[in-house]
């Protein structure tokens, strides 16, 4: 087989290099409309060529679902005398259901050899209907189509004419087998005006009209010169407009595959000419299963997987965006605004160094007078230097004036990108506007107002468990109430709360995890407390979950911020209670109460309270203990009034009931329905 990396391309453009910054030159600007949609968020330049195999990314859960792929390119059969030795399209299918990525099977990798070697129709009639039934009745169908052939202008050998000889029979054969199907083509090896109007033209006359035009792109600065040529071409043949899978792209500069700065200006131009499916390609022929060179040889994140990470992070719209010269590989963006999350991502990168403006028109009105704007950068050396994250550049509050605003990046080299962020300004908040009070118990799904970065850091911008929240922090259901799910080592929620008194207090949780090791640690007002807390497995299933003992915290009266972090992934994150030590004391094993009425239940059809606390006479706050109707003792609570008495109650234990409140000095015994 040959090496692919010994393939001779046309290069189109020159190499992407380092442009010098002139200073007398005003700052280019990239125009970004945010009120103006151009299509759905849908990722469509997130596959890649022999990308992902039946082993390689070995995670699929942490380094390929966040990017939310769109298609890969994968061979029909791989293996001893196929085209390819790994990868077949009926092996990474499964590996993919969990995740938003489609297989275009490319059918010529049945054959062997570069070029292919094709024997005789029949032969290869046989081969396409074997691959067609396994299509029909494959368990997992996430398939995108059939790509019939791969760079026929460099490797159609079998006769002197392709599209009579291979195409057309082909296509029929498709037809008749699997009508539904998408079918797929020229996949030329570039784009060539001439060589695409003699396919079209061939197609028409013959009924057999891709419903896919695709081709390979080496260089962005031609993409948009490529669409606009083949549209022209349409409608002189009165054509209607055919969706196009850019099936393979990268920089004329081979090096250079999948360097942020390089794929910028393409995942631009996809968006912007409304390309259905592009595949960042495979130079590295030893090294399949990498994404495109997103992840190192060694199968290690690189700069490129955290842009288009931001890529995957983007839902709601695409809006619309407008570089300094859609015909360059230079400085250009693209951008997505989601109204339901209120937030907006702008990536921005090319061949362009120094000081760019960009520019950012219609605001939407969620977004409010004020927006916060956070700037960040990703690096890039080479396809096989790991890039363990990005780095924040500022953080700024801006004042939208008639609904825009201009952030000024710097670029700092021509292979990095940027990435800016843009939120309403919220202060960060109690949720539900007042902070819950301690001793008592904070729901870990309650966690502050206030957003990414403020309130709260999740990987990504999807709540994955779908429950109760709509930002970013994933909630799942545990058992009757809420708990955070999916969590990642690096996440942190914070949580406002209220110190009624100075004191020693006892710390627990409650948790799930079916991980070996699992754990986080927690802050008060920005300052860790208590040891990191490591958690063993505590069942097969997440819907198990355990009060752990954390120790004891010394809290001072009053308003404090807690933070939870966690520092080894996949913990559910129930709840925290905080309780005051009671001392040991005889009188209180057994709840004394004021008279028969107020007495504990003799049997257990006595469970419906008969006792309500509007009779209750106090004048000042009272501390109280509470026991269940077991004689346990749970705690203490401090206030005044049916009400707060009730909400105290509620916050200190774990499920709904009948509890006993007795008053400090005894001298009152309260029954109390808790319902959670």
């Amino acid at each position: 087989m040959f090496d692919k990396l010994f393939r001779m391309k046309p290069v189109l453009a020159a190499a992407f290099m380092m442009a010098l910054p002139c200073s007398t030159l005003a700052a280019p600007t990239v125009s970004v409309s945010l009120g103006d949609s151009i299509r759905p968020v849908t990722h469509v330049g997130s596959g890649s060529l022999y990308g992902f195999t039946e082993t390689l990314p070995s995670n699929v859960d942490a380094d390929v679902a966040p990017l939310k792929p769109n298609v890969f390119l994968a061979p029909a059969r791989s293996g001893q005398g196929r085209q390819q030795g790994i990868g077949g399209a009926f092996l990474i299918s499964p590996r993919l259901k969990n995740t938003t990525g489609k297989v275009q099977i490319r059918l010529a990798d049945i054959l062997p050899g570069w070029p292919y070697k094709y024997q005789n129709w029949d032969s290869w009639k046989k081969e396409v209907t074997s691959v067609v039934n396994d299509r029909k009745s494959a368990a997992t169908q996430n398939f995108d189509g059939y790509e019939i052939w791969n760079e026929p202008n460099d490797t159609w050998k079998g006769s002197d004419n392709f599209e009579r000889d291979l195409w057309k029979p082909t296509y029929d054969l498709l037809r008749q087998l699997d009508p539904g199907a998408k079918i797929i083509g020229p996949s030329y090896s570039y784009y060539n005006s001439s060589r695409m109007e003699n396919f079209l033209k061939f197609c028409i006359q013959n009924n057999c009209l891709p419903d896919v035009i695709s081709w390979h792109q080496w260089g962005s600065e031609g993409l948009a010169g490529a669409i606009e040529n083949l549209r022209a071409l349409e409608k002189k043949y009165n054509i209607s407009p055919r969706a196009i899978s850019i099936n393979e792209y990268s920089s004329s500069k081979h090096e250079l595959e999948g360097c942020p700065g390089v794929s910028v200006p393409f995942i631009a131009k996809f968006e912007r000419h409304g390309v259905e499916s592009a595949m960042i390609s495979w130079w590295f022929v030893p090294l399949p299963g990498r994404l495109g060179s997103l992840l190192t040889a060694q199968n290690q994140r690189g700069g490129g997987w955290h842009m288009y990470k931001w890529y995957g992070d983007m839902s709601g719209y695409m809006a619309k965006v407008t570089p300094p010269n859609d015909k360059s590989d230079g400085v250009d963006g693209f951008a997505a605004v989601d109204s339901k999350k209120k937030v907006a991502s702008i990536v921005v990168g090319g061949n362009t160094l120094g000081n760019v403006d960009v520019k950012i028109d219609k605001i939407p009105s969620f977004m409010g007078n004020k927006v916060d704007v956070s700037v960040e950068y990703v690096t890039w050396e080479d396809k096989d230097k790991a890039v363990p994250s990005t780095t924040p550049e500022s953080s700024k509050e801006y004042t939208v004036n008639n609904g825009s605003i201009t952030v000024p990046i710097n670029i700092k080299n021509v292979y990095y990108a940027y990435r800016i962020y843009m939120t309403p300004v919220i202060p960060q908040a109690p949720y539900g506007d007042k902070a819950v009070s301690v001793p008592g118990k904070i729901e870990f799904e309650n966690y502050d107002v206030g957003g990414e970065g403020k309130s709260y850091h999740d990987e990504d911008y999807d709540n994955k468990g779908g429950e109760y929240r709509d930002d970013g922090v994933d909630i799942v259901k545990a058992g009757d109430g809420k708990a955070l799910g999916y969590t990642i080592a690096g996440e942190w929620t914070e949580y406002t709360f209220n110190v009624e008194a100075d004191g020693e207090y006892e710390v627990s949780a409650n948790v799930a995890t079916s991980m070996e090791t699992a754990g986080f640690k927690l802050y008060v007002d920005e300052k860790e407390v208590l040891q990191p807390i490591d958690v063993e497995k505590i069942d097969d299933s997440f819907d198990v979950y355990k009060e752990l003992k954390l120790g004891n915290l010394a809290l001072t009266k009053g308003e404090h911020v807690l933070k939870m972090e966690i520092t080894k992934s996949y913990i559910n994150m129930d709840w925290i209670k905080f309780a005051l030590p009671v001392k040991e004391d005889p009188k209180d094993t057994v709840p004394e109460v004021e008279n028969p009425k107020d007495s504990v239940p003799e049997s257990p059809k006595d469970t419906t309270p008969d006792f309500v606390l509007t009779s209750l006479q106090v004048t000042g706050p009272t501390s109280y203990s509470v026991f269940d109707l077991q004689g346990n003792l749970l705690g203490k609570i401090f206030g005044q009034g049916n009400q707060e008495l009730n909400s105290r109650t509620a916050n200190l234990v774990n499920r709904s009931g009948i509890y006993l409140l007795r008053s400090k000095n005894g001298a009152k015994t309260l029954k109390m329905s808790v319902s959670k």
